[in-house]
């Protein structure tokens, strides 16, 4: 699974990387390419946190966060594009090489994230994989 998530990774960054302009948005309205950036840059750090702090055999609370206020708040818009995809791509090679490493026993630990349903760890990194995979029809969409 662990070469699925690698090959996305690879998929979606250069979906970035061949976007000719990052301040561009889905049919004017929404997030620019380089805040869509920033969001899965937020949420890569979260799920960082998640796989850190994880208790073996037991579910640990999370708080949520305000998707739109973090974007909103770290003016993704106006940072460098390549340097901003350059700290995604090597954060997310980082968050898969923690989960490589975890005990295949432990990746059935939980976590909850507010008043959601836990999950266990395999099931964090799926769900954050098919998020990355909405961004990136989200992506092709503003480009083509």
């Amino acid at each position: 699974m662990l070469d699925d998530y690698r090959a996305q990774l690879e998929c979606m960054h250069q979906c970035f990387l061949t976007c000719p302009d990052p301040h561009a948005r889905e049919e004017g309205r929404g997030w620019s390419v380089k805040e869509i950036l920033g969001h899965l840059l937020d949420s890569v750090s979260n799920n960082h946190q998640r796989l850190l702090r994880y208790v073996p055999g037991s579910t640990l609370q999370f708080p949520g966060y305000d998707q739109r206020q973090f974007v909103a708040r770290a003016h993704y818009d106006a940072f460098d594009y390549q340097q901003l995809l350059t700290l995604w791509y090597l954060h997310n090679l980082l968050l898969l090489h923690i989960f490589a490493h975890i005990p295949v026993e432990d990746t059935v630990s939980c976590i909850q994230v507010e008043d959601r349903q836990a999950i266990t760890l395999s099931q964090l990194i799926a769900d954050y994989f098919t998020h990355m995979e909405k961004h990136e029809q989200q992506l092709k969409r503003i480009v083509s």
